[in-house]
């Protein structure tokens, strides 16, 4: 099925309840905080899939959708299938049977179920009115509040590589959606990839010197392990790193 991104519903200018639309098809549901959806095959589910035809390599219970304060749950409740959280750009999150993810940083993503010979089942999922969503990306140099609550100061090639390392992860999605290479970087900002393997490495000790739970582990029995991708998740989930970073990327360069 092709993804499909559905106008927003909006609730009466009156109601101050933060609420999330789910959509698959011409099924769109209003969720509030507290509320949860059930996904899948089953005819007991708030949003039903693969059932006109039925498509059997699909649960009948599929996921769950649960509405928090600042961003949704999802759990996978089948036993035996995997499912796929795909952001519009980014990494999409696998989810084995039983786990469960939250939907931060993503104001947006589908909720991807696969059926018999590759068929895709693809549920929309708008967080935007969630106060995470709503909540402005930290752009610009100086200090930057971290995930973790420390106050990392960035210098000026710093946030330049930074954001060059995370360009791919904010631009792409699926298999296409990984982090730079060293190369990549040093193309894209003129300088060599010698260069900014040392900024890196620079700022990850610093990272870890703050505390930062990410990156502490490679200072110690990680030290050299390759720590681009916790490095680029750790500024993207943070908010050091934002789209808007990227657009101003070619100016920098």
């Amino acid at each position: 099925m092709t993804e499909r991104r559905l106008p927003r519903q909006r609730v009466p200018a009156s109601s101050a309840r933060s609420y999330v639309v789910i959509s698959y098809r011409t099924d769109r549901r209003l969720l509030f905080v507290g509320q949860e959806l059930t996904v899948g095959r089953g005819a007991g589910c708030g949003i039903r899939i693969a059932h006109q035809p039925v498509d059997d390599h699909v649960s009948r219970m599929s996921a769950t959708v649960r509405v928090l304060e600042d961003c949704v749950l999802v759990s996978n409740v089948s036993a035996t299938k995997p499912l796929v959280l795909r952001p519009l750009v980014g990494g999409q999150r696998p989810l084995e049977p039983g786990a469960a993810t939250t939907s931060m940083p993503f104001g947006e993503f589908f909720l991807v179920m696969t059926g018999r010979f590759g068929r895709e089942y693809s549920v929309h999922v708008d967080v935007h009115d969630l106060p995470s969503a709503r909540r402005p990306s930290p752009t610009g140099e100086g200090t930057t509040q971290t995930v973790d609550g420390g106050g990392i100061r960035l210098t000026g090639v710093q946030r330049l590589l930074l954001t060059a390392l995370c360009e791919p992860l904010l631009t792409r999605n699926g298999a296409h959606a990984t982090v730079a290479t060293y190369r990549q970087i040093g193309a894209r900002v003129g300088r060599s990839p010698d260069y900014v393997r040392a900024v890196l490495r620079r700022l990850r000790e610093q990272l870890a010197g703050e505390g930062v739970a990410a990156l502490v582990a490679f200072q110690l029995e990680k030290a050299y392990a390759d720590f681009r991708p916790a490095l680029a998740y750790w500024a993207i989930h943070s908010g050091t790193i934002s789209p808007s970073d990227v657009c101003a990327l070619d100016a920098q360069a």
